[in-house]
């Protein structure tokens, strides 16, 4: 049971580096094609970092968890859900890519 439990934390974890690298494409995609509109471009910039923070916020808590806490896999879903719903209102253009994580979980 355990081991199961820490497969699916590491694939979470792996999936969300993904999206990690997703958003900073992303980044560097707008940086390139936005020049002359420097208070705007800053303020896109800092939502691109808000939500790297937040990804990377949530997988470090992924990371970290004591998989001795959780007695099923069910227990683990639910965790897991509740911090990735969590997310997912919180970050409106990161929805996409938080439904593929939560939609993972929802299969386990």
């Amino acid at each position: 049971m355990k081991e199961t439990i820490a497969r699916c934390r590491d694939l979470l974890v792996a999936r969300m580096g993904v999206l990690e690298e997703e958003i900073r494409l992303a980044e560097a995609r707008y940086k390139e094609g936005h020049g002359d509109y420097h208070y705007v471009r800053l303020e896109n910039v800092a939502l691109f970092e808000r939500q790297l923070g937040a990804i990377q916020h949530v997988r470090d808590q992924f990371r970290a968890m004591d998989i001795d806490a959780f007695e099923s896999i069910e227990g683990f879903k639910e965790f897991a859900l509740e911090h990735l719903n969590t997310l997912y209102e919180s970050r409106a253009i990161l929805r996409s890519g938080v439904r593929m994580l939560i939609e993972c979980v929802r299969d386990l």
